[in-house]
């Protein structure tokens, strides 16, 4: 598979895409840590009749949505148009990443009614940031999910190593020339703080989460705030190499909220039954990004809607072996030793 991708993607979107930071330990303890969970399925239950939906932002919906993903072209011609589309006819949640290489009003219309949410990182020029919310809020996105752990790019040698170019307009350079990724990156603002996000849960007219959380202090700022969810992740392995992975940080961060705000986790998110294990931790909602990726890289649209297909069945039966047919009634009784 490895190599299959490799060869569709060429060495520097492929390195950028699957690679992480440093020597990657935390890329490969995200899959490790969810792996390390043990479920412990009650029997004679009744679960002829299963509910996999929660309640995310005082709507119903499937506990899965697709992780924001930059340059998703380089993936596949379709791009987010693919996977959006894919979102859409499986019932999964969407988040737009705002370093799209689509415009948005077109991922927005794929996306249809369902809707999607749109993440936000705050560059060096804030008015550039603030023009991607509001053409968000006029497509018709429903949330805004702003990334806080991206001060500054984390050392990523594979990138380094390929000198990996966007090739593609993005949307807060549609008309600019092709950018290294350090380029890019280097218009983050890394001057943010708990006041700028504050202020923007006032002004962006539509519910606020912050992505990337790891500490249940900084969870406790976030509700404080004013944020309607928080997303526990470590950016996929792809920031600080050896820290916390999703599921050692979201029993605390959960703990933390204590149900003053939706709590949503990703990183090494790759079977139905890891999504069993989050809502179980706690969490609310599941956002899963590479393997829709790379269902997208070998089929377009279609390799993205079997990849969530497979998660949503995989789901399904967790929930009638484990005996818990409500994904909302999962709780840390699923999970032995705990």
């Amino acid at each position: 598979m490895e190599d299959d991708l490799l060869a569709l993607l060429g060495e520097g979107a492929h390195g950028y895409f699957a690679g992480g930071a440093g020597d990657e330990i935390t890329l490969r303890e995200n899959e490790e840590s969810w792996s390390r969970l043990r479920l412990a399925p009650r029997v004679l239950v009744d679960v002829a009749e299963r509910d996999p939906s929660v309640t995310l932002l005082g709507r119903r919906r499937s506990p899965l949505l697709v992780a924001p993903m930059a340059y998703q072209k380089h993936v596949h011609p379709d791009g987010e148009l693919a996977s959006a589309r894919a979102a859409a006819r499986t019932g999964t949640g969407y988040v737009l990443s705002s370093q799209t290489t689509t415009p948005p009003a077109d991922v927005a219309a794929a996306l249809g009614e369902r809707g999607g949410w749109f993440q936000l990182y705050v560059f060096g020029d804030r008015q550039v940031s603030l023009d991607l919310v509001a053409q968000a809020r006029e497509s018709g996105f429903e949330a805004l999910v702003l990334t806080v752990d991206f001060p500054v790019a984390g050392w990523r040698e594979r990138d380094k190593r390929t000198g990996f170019r966007i090739e593609h307009p993005v949307a807060l350079n549609p008309d600019g020339p092709a950018l290294t990724t350090e380029q890019l990156f280097a218009m983050h603002d890394p001057s943010l703080t708990w006041d700028d996000v504050a202020e923007l849960a006032q002004v962006a007219g539509m519910p606020l989460l912050v992505k990337g959380v790891l500490r249940p202090d900084d969870a406790e700022r976030a509700v404080d705030a004013g944020v309607a969810g928080i997303v526990v992740s470590n950016h996929g392995g792809r920031q600080l190499d050896t820290v916390l992975t999703g599921a050692q940080a979201l029993p605390p961060v959960v703990e933390a909220v204590a149900g003053r705000a939706d709590v949503l986790v990703d990183g090494g998110v790759r079977r139905g039954w890891d999504v069993a294990k989050a809502l179980a931790l706690g969490a609310d909602a599941v956002l899963v990004g590479r393997p829709v990726l790379w269902g997208m890289a070998t089929g377009g649209q279609d390799g993205a809607a079997a990849v969530l297909d497979q998660l949503h069945a995989e789901l399904d039966s967790t929930l009638a072996l484990l005996g818990v047919p409500r994904a909302e009634d999962l709780d840390t009784s699923a999970l032995t030793g705990r």
